[in-house]
């Protein structure tokens, strides 16, 4: 039976990651298949889930130079009761770690480390993120921004890891969810602010909006039924709405423009305290 689910993982992986760029591996390089991609795939934790930051680096790569004092914005002062909320801020601030590295503000790092380890402490998790937070500040110091780049896959990685191994494969989705919330949002503020047909195509992820409008249909009722998972729900199927209406003619100025309130709305609310 575990052979079987494994053959059923590989064949998942090979159509996911044909399916759409955000799943391709940067260089075009397949990703080796371990032991540990086994067991994410066993628990439900898709190619999708917690992505390779490495992935959507690639993306911002594809969009410098960013423009950041229109794309930044300050990192939470207070974190949330709800575990739920917690999981969408950490993953959010590791998509505002990509904008951080692209623009290379090394006086950003030191705070990003620190709120990042307030957020694994809430999550249970600052063990795994207490070594990558010395180290995202030591390098961010220094400039080294390929070295920052590793640290914040790795401690990425970590994060998602522990919530394997705590089989909480649901919070994996979550994180996931909150870093490419607002992943869209720098990527269409970005393009809204420099706009061509040829740079919306990067907002073309179809597949990837359908997977978590999915995920989100998954939620246990006491947290889909909140009013900020309602809000979320409501949120991801409008941008998936409207990506699948430019999907003949290809995003018009005002379909990213929309889609980058959309998603400034969604990660407005994930960070509101009650």
């Amino acid at each position: 039976m575990r052979y079987a689910r494994r053959i059923q993982c590989l064949l998942s992986i090979f159509f996911i990651g044909w399916a759409t760029g955000l799943a391709t591996p940067l260089n075009g390089q397949e990703e080796p298949l371990t032991e540990q991609g086994y067991e994410r795939e066993e628990l439900g934790v898709s190619p999708y889930t917690a992505p390779s930051i490495a992935r959507i680096f690639q993306q911002l790569d594809d969009l410098r130079p960013l423009p950041f004092e229109q794309l930044q914005r300050e990192f939470p002062k207070v974190s949330p009761r709800s575990r739920e909320q917690k999981g969408l801020i950490f993953g959010g601030l590791i998509a505002d770690g990509f904008l951080v590295v692209e623009a290379e503000r090394k006086n950003a790092v030191d705070n990003l480390g620190r709120v990042l380890m307030r957020e694994a402490h809430g999550l249970g998790v600052a063990d795994r993120v207490i070594r990558h937070s010395a180290s995202l500040t030591e390098l961010g110091r220094r400039g080294a921004w390929q070295a920052v780049r590793k640290e914040l896959i790795a401690t990425q990685a970590d994060v998602e890891q522990a919530m394997i191994e705590l089989r909480d494969q649901k919070m994996a989705h979550l994180i996931s969810l909150g870093g490419w919330l607002r992943g869209l949002e720098i990527s269409a503020g970005a393009i809204e602010l420099d706009f061509s047909a040829q740079r919306a195509k990067i907002l073309a992820q179809e597949d990837l909006v359908d997977y978590f409008t999915g995920e989100l249909k998954t939620l246990p009722p006491t947290v889909a039924h909140t009013p900020l998972f309602e809000k979320i729900r409501a949120g991801v199927n409008a941008i998936r709405i409207s990506l699948n209406k430019a999907r003949a003619d290809g995003l018009k100025g005002a379909d990213v423009k929309s889609i980058h309130e959309q998603a400034r709305e969604l990660n407005a609310a994930i960070r509101q305290i009650d």
